[in-house]
């Protein structure tokens, strides 16, 4: 029953970072860093951004608080989105308090699971069917809704583990963080969770990082680039704009308060312009980010996985490669 905003400010700072790195919190930035990012956050809050997205392997909890602290808009106005990695799928009270204390604010907004997999609190991977499962994470997340967590949801899941996990629901996700571009603009999933009255939030809408040139095609190919000199701006606004126009929300980074000031000035495209876009991942290529995060990546019974999880297992994928999301 709450808005949301449509534009946030995404916070995750860092490069991908090996598993066996991670301690229970992403160790902190410099000072510089961390300075510059709250800079950011400030300058993104005052120029009408009200939605702030962090997660606990980003670092950057501790800054987002301080800067919503610092800011002088009022914290009932800014929605704050984080998540909790897989070492806390046993206990999300634990991890909701660690974000609470990072964050140094009286509530969240939405908690999310940051990934269907789980791992062991010393932080080795679990298969899909070791406990605690996502299902049974997810039903005690149920019960932290309420004042210090005002609703919940989940990160990378597709209609494969959104349809397991209402097997046993309580609760629907409010919302579903999921990689989204113009290269894996995810059809289906977001037609599936718009049915189910789930919030698409897109990440690496811009095309992200990593060793792909996904980035680099989304803003630099001339499909994007006659659409942005069409509208007189940017391509970054192209494709944020792209996502909104489908009901997606979308939290980009930028530490650049000139890009921030952009980011949130979208523009309507045309229903050809639109379904351009949509086909791109025809007309230029597919590619899911994901698959790549090597920090993540190993081969579990001779397959490709992340995190001991296949493809087929989250959903992204049946037996042959078709794509399904």
């Amino acid at each position: 029953g709450h808005q949301f905003p449509a534009v946030g400010l995404g916070t995750w700072q860092g490069q991908q970072i090996p598993i066996q790195r991670l301690p229970t919190v992403t160790g902190k930035g410099t000072v510089d860093d961390e300075n510059a990012l709250e800079s950011s956050i400030i300058h993104a809050l005052q120029s009408g951004y009200r939605l702030i997205d962090t997660a606990q392997l980003y670092g950057t909890e501790h800054v987002v608080g301080r800067a919503i602290r610092n800011s002088g808009i009022p914290r009932s106005e800014i929605t704050v989105v984080t998540k909790f990695w897989g070492q806390w799928h046993h206990d999300p009270a634990a991890a909701l308090q660690i974000s609470l204390n990072e964050l140094d604010i009286e509530y969240i907004d939405v908690f999310l699971m940051h990934w269907p997999w789980a791992t062991t609190p010393d932080r080795k991977p679990l298969r899909k069917d070791e406990s605690p499962t996502f299902k049974e994470t997810w039903a005690m997340m149920e019960g932290l809704v309420g004042d210090k967590c005002r609703a919940i949801g989940v990160s990378n899941f597709t209609q494969k583990t959104l349809d397991e996990l209402a097997e046993t629901a309580k609760i629907t996700p409010a919302i579903n963080q999921v990689e989204l571009h113009a290269l894996n603009p995810n059809h289906k999933l977001v037609e599936y969770c718009h049915e189910k009255g789930i919030v698409v939030m897109s990440w690496a809408t811009l095309g992200g990082g990593g060793n792909s040139d996904t980035k680099e095609v989304i803003l630099g190919h001339e499909l994007f680039t006659s659409i942005a000199q069409a509208h007189g701006c940017s391509t970054g606004v192209v494709s944020l704009s792209w996502a909104v126009q489908r009901g997606i929300n979308v939290i980009p980074k930028s530490g650049s308060h000139k890009r921030i000031e952009e980011n949130i000035a979208l523009v309507t495209l045309t229903d050809e312009e639109m379904d351009t876009i949509n086909n791109a991942h025809k007309t230029i290529k597919s590619y899911r980010l994901a698959k790549d995060i090597q920090g993540l990546r190993m081969k579990v019974d001779g397959k490709d996985s992340l995190q001991m999880w296949t493809w087929q297992d989250f959903g992204w994928e049946d037996e042959s490669g078709n794509w399904l999301t």
